[in-house]
């Protein structure tokens, strides 16, 4: 195990206690250079405490006001990220199974008193788990007063962090003046606290296994094209349809006020979230990667493969039909694929993003329509009909990519050369 040692009195008796059961491979320390000399005192501090246990002592220096300016962050998330980003470089490096840090029992109390105040939805009031990916917390059943305790009885001494008063930071404030105030409620109450969490871990459990039961039941994913289709009806039947469609949609980046507007969201309308949009059919909420426009790319009249962005990619192959031969008894009628007649193409091929002004003539129906008509016709969503796709030469519009061919490209009994035109998933 490598052991987070900052040099303060929960690490110290961490990597006493893994020390003396054979589980301490080293040690790792950070100096963020943020308490000037103190800094400093606490690395040397913890160079002589490893170098009497024959501990491996890892040590990093970090320019951390720089980084945290650099990222907008604050200084303590800056501090959390590189401290984190290193222990799993170290891991990765050396082998290490496992970052062992010394989070105790008031801690995990003050954790669910600060995402109570912020705010935080079921998942933020369980607290610290014991053991989160490479991170392990051997001390989360020991207090504060143990630590201290243990510490006395071994005759170890340790530094203070200076910072640790300072009541600017929420996590020092809840320390120092809320769970005094508590404790006045009830004497036991960091322990109170954290048999609460666990309890809600508990319940979490059983919560997101009706989470998942729903998920399948309601949404309908398409990993290569990055969508999620969610059943509109069955939302809003099920228990709790807000809270359900904030844990689908969280992750990627969708606020509470959002999940609330998506609930009453009208067919047609549009939410979205960075990279993310929500758009809702008359049965479904959609939800995909904002499309990206594609400007004119050349499509060659041979065999060949162009690929038009992340999720999709443009296959071709020229076929000749042998004489004698009825050409449509050879086309493959999918909805990802046409043929159109050779003959027909007059100058370059280029597929491109559609636009406003696009019109064309749907094979099998009668005269020509607006693209953004037929696809409304078709009732396809607002994020298909800003994904869709046309192949054009330098007359007009071939094919409505995934939809329907035009008129003049469509092969005949008497087509001798036919294009065959595949839309895949990108898989390059």
């Amino acid at each position: 195990m490598l052991i987070a040692l900052s040099g303060g009195a929960d690490s110290v008796a961490l990597l006493l206690k893994m020390h003396d059961e054979g589980r301490a491979e080293a040690a790792a320390h950070c100096n963020f250079h943020l308490r000037g000399a103190e800094s400093d005192r606490d690395e040397a501090f913890v160079r002589k405490l490893c170098h009497e246990l024959d501990i491996r002592l890892h040590v990093a220096h970090f320019d951390t006001r720089s980084e945290a300016a650099r990222t907008g962050e604050s200084i303590e998330m800056a501090a959390r990220r590189l401290r984190y980003t290193w222990f799993d470089a170290l891991c990765r490096e050396f082998g290490y199974p496992e970052v062992g840090v010394a989070h105790h029992r008031d801690d995990q109390a003050e954790t669910l008193l600060l995402n109570l105040v912020r705010g935080s939805g079921l998942h933020g009031l369980t607290g610290m788990s014991r053991e989160q990916g490479r991170v392990v917390r051997p001390l989360l059943d020991w207090s504060r007063a143990d630590i201290l305790r243990f510490l006395a009885e071994r005759g170890q001494d340790y530094v203070t962090d200076s910072s640790n008063s300072d009541t600017h930071y929420r996590r020092n404030l809840i320390r120092h003046e809320v769970l005094p105030l508590l404790q006045q409620l009830n004497p036991n109450v960091a322990q109170t606290l954290c048999d609460t969490a666990r309890r809600l871990s508990e319940a979490e459990s059983i919560y997101r296994l009706g989470l998942d039961c729903l998920q399948r039941e309601l949404v309908q994913a398409d990993p290569a094209h990055r969508t999620l289709r969610m059943d509109w009806a069955g939302l809003h039947q099920a228990p709790a349809p807000e809270t359900l469609l904030h844990e689908w949609l969280g992750g990627y980046g969708f606020t509470p006020a959002q999940t609330r507007q998506a609930l009453a969201l009208p067919t047609g309308g549009v939410i979205q979230s960075g990279e993310w949009l929500l758009t809702r059919s008359h049965t479904h909420l959609l939800l995909g990667p904002v499309p990206v426009p594609i400007a004119p790319t050349a499509v060659p009249c041979a065999d060949g493969c162009i690929r038009l962005d992340d999720c999709r990619h443009l296959h071709t192959a020229l076929l000749t039909v042998e004489a004698g031969t009825d050409a449509t008894q050879l086309i493959q009628r999918t909805a990802h694929t046409a043929c159109i007649d050779v003959a027909a193409i007059q100058g370059a091929l280029t597929v491109r993003s559609v636009v406003t002004a696009d019109r064309f003539r749907p094979f099998g129906l009668k005269g020509s329509q607006l693209v953004s008509d037929y696809l409304t016709g078709r009732h396809r969503s607002r994020l298909d009909k800003m994904a869709a796709l046309v192949l054009c030469d330098e007359r007009g519009i071939l094919w409505l990519v995934g939809e329907r061919i035009d008129q003049r490209a469509a092969v005949t009994p008497h087509t001798r050369t036919m294009l065959h035109l595949t839309l895949h998933p990108s898989s390059l």
